[in-house]
């Protein structure tokens, strides 16, 4: 089976997201779409600092930690291999401060580019020896300094709220904000839900607009188009453009003129929010960041 999910593919996360061609493909008005209407390669960061031996009494500047919520809907489920429209995660890790920066692999706002990588960290973690929690969503340990729920439900997802981490080492209060989706994404076509009509829209080759609302101040959005071949067996590159979140965004067909025409696409609309936040009690800061991730399908033309 082909992975695309961008992040899981392209980046080395978890998520098994795969995309497959139906041939019986018949396109129709009836589709119906989905919203929230609540209101590859891995390289190394710019070099941190060395971790700190022991945790001092003051206040450090340095990062003590990430929390992350990663909320992703998919459109068409059976399009990608997933097993159901919601695949949402949580994932915190704690360890000596360091200078380390968890965002630093997401370009400059008002780019593109084609050459999609993933940075780490590099620290002295702590202990994990016991669950912890953002607010009522609890995290089991999964590795040194690590601790991870890779089976959340929508509900438990509380939008726009603060949350604080519990930890065996202390607690971070209003560790960090949570986000919110969207009530309208264009093209709507994007989120057609059926393998059968799905890949309607067209990703240009003069280049296209994606527009979504409500846009979400202090917020960075971005579109990232991965491109297969017509039957989904091969991976035939990716373009990622990342904006300040305004509510729309137009792609160059430039990066898109390599492509045949009417080869499939995964379309990834990604809404991030990076904030850093005291940690007393880890005498450092903590550096958050918030994914929402919708799901969609186009080809080429």
């Amino acid at each position: 089976m082909l992975f695309v999910g961008i992040l899981s593919c392209l980046l080395g996360c978890s998520s098994d997201v795969s995309i497959i061609k139906r041939y019986d493909e018949a396109p129709q008005d009836t589709g119906e779409s989905i919203l929230d209407t609540n209101e590859p390669a891995t390289e190394p960061a710019n070099e941190p600092g060395e971790p700190s031996e022991e945790p001092s009494g003051e206040m450090s500047e340095l990062t003590i930690g990430y929390g992350e919520i990663h909320f992703r809907q998919i459109a068409c489920p059976p399009c990608v291999g997933a097993a159901s429209e919601f695949d949402i995660t949580a994932t915190l890790k704690l360890h000596y401060p360091t200078s380390g920066d968890y965002t630093d692999y997401l370009q400059e706002p008002g780019t593109c580019t084609t050459n999609l990588i993933q940075t780490y960290v590099s620290s002295q973690p702590l202990a994990s020896n016991q669950p912890a929690a953002f607010n009522g969503i609890t995290l089991n340990p999964s590795g040194q300094g690590e601790w991870y729920n890779g089976f959340i439900y929508e509900y438990q997802y509380e939008r726009n709220t603060s949350y604080s981490i519990t930890t065996e080492h202390g607690i971070i209060n209003n560790a960090f904000t949570s986000i919110e989706g969207f009530d309208d994404i264009q093209p709507y076509t994007l989120l057609w839900v059926d393998p059968s009509y799905a890949y309607d829209t067209v990703i240009s080759k003069n280049g296209t607009t994606f527009t979504w609302y409500p846009s979400v101040p202090n917020s960075q959005f971005e579109i990232i188009v991965a491109v297969y071949s017509m039957d989904g067996s091969q991976f035939l590159g990716a373009v990622s453009c990342l904006e300040n979140d305004v509510g729309s965004m137009f792609i160059p067909g430039s990066y898109f003129q390599m492509f045949p025409s009417y080869a499939i696409a995964a379309v990834h609309l990604i809404r991030h929010r990076i904030d850093r936040r005291p940690a007393p009690e880890l005498n450092g800061y903590l550096q958050s960041h918030m994914i929402w991730e919708v799901i969609g399908t186009g080809h080429i033309e």
